[in-house]
């Protein structure tokens, strides 16, 4: 028998993503033999301690550690499922045994590279700002940016009362209409950060699609598939960016 952080061990079980967990913490939905928990780390011993969801019990068992990385297609919602209907990822990921969730988010119009995992400390470790994980991404903007203009982007600008870590842009190349298609690699991941950015230093994101987050990259993946990262593949990851675990 041992003591385990409750949130850890409902995400080590697979129950559900980390944010729902939390929030069923926070709401009073989990019991505790019995007992109301509204503390992420209150200590469960593992496997005596029953647990309840809703009242009813639950019958959990960690689950190994599994990454995938899928190419999320344009017009698709980055979460297992969408309330008003609209495609979601669950409809490509459906011969994935385990019970995986995605890290992070790219919205209803972007596409490219997602880690779906059910590793939930390495989903925060990738997440957490601090930790400055790399991801990358090929931006179509209006226009062409100024020197003026890429310079304060690489220097952090400030947007809505924050200022953003550096941007590392890349010119890839003009479009004949005076378009450009940019290589941005940022180290946070605030919602639209790359959207509103562009938009506020007046060219607007065309299209946008992520390339890799840290050492995890698309290669020739085609839109809409999946394929599981090999050990050796994560191992460089934590490698690479020091991941305590």
């Amino acid at each position: 028998m041992r003591e385990m952080r409750l949130q850890k061990y409902l995400q080590d079980c697979g129950l559900a993503s980390r944010r729902d967990i939390r929030q069923w913490i926070h709401e009073g939905r989990l019991r505790v033999g019995g007992r109301v928990v509204t503390d992420p780390n209150f200590p469960v011993r593992v496997p005596a301690d029953p647990i309840q969801l809703n009242g009813k019990r639950l019958k959990l068992a960690p689950q190994p550690k599994s990454y995938f990385i899928f190419n999320k297609p344009p017009g698709v919602v980055s979460t297992l499922a969408d309330p008003e209907g609209r495609p979601a990822l669950r409809a490509y990921i459906g011969r994935i045994r385990e019970r995986v969730y995605p890290v992070g988010r790219l919205d209803f119009h972007s596409d490219g590279l997602m880690l779906l995992t059910n590793d939930g400390e390495l989903a925060q470790f990738i997440l957490a700002a601090r930790n400055a994980v790399p991801k990358t991404y090929l931006l179509k903007i209006k226009g062409t940016l100024e020197a003026a203009t890429r310079s304060r982007l690489e220097g952090g600008i400030f947007l809505e009362g924050e200022r953003l870590n550096p941007f590392a842009i890349e010119e890839v190349r003009t479009t004949g209409s005076g378009n450009s298609w940019l290589r941005v690699t940022i180290t946070e991941g605030k919602k639209h950060i790359l959207r509103k950015a562009f938009l506020y230093s007046g060219h607007p994101v065309e299209k946008l699609r992520r390339l890799a987050i840290g050492t995890f990259t698309l290669g020739t993946m085609p839109l809409g598939q999946w394929r599981e990262l090999r050990d050796a593949e994560v191992a460089k990851f934590k490698r690479q960016y020091h991941y305590p675990g």
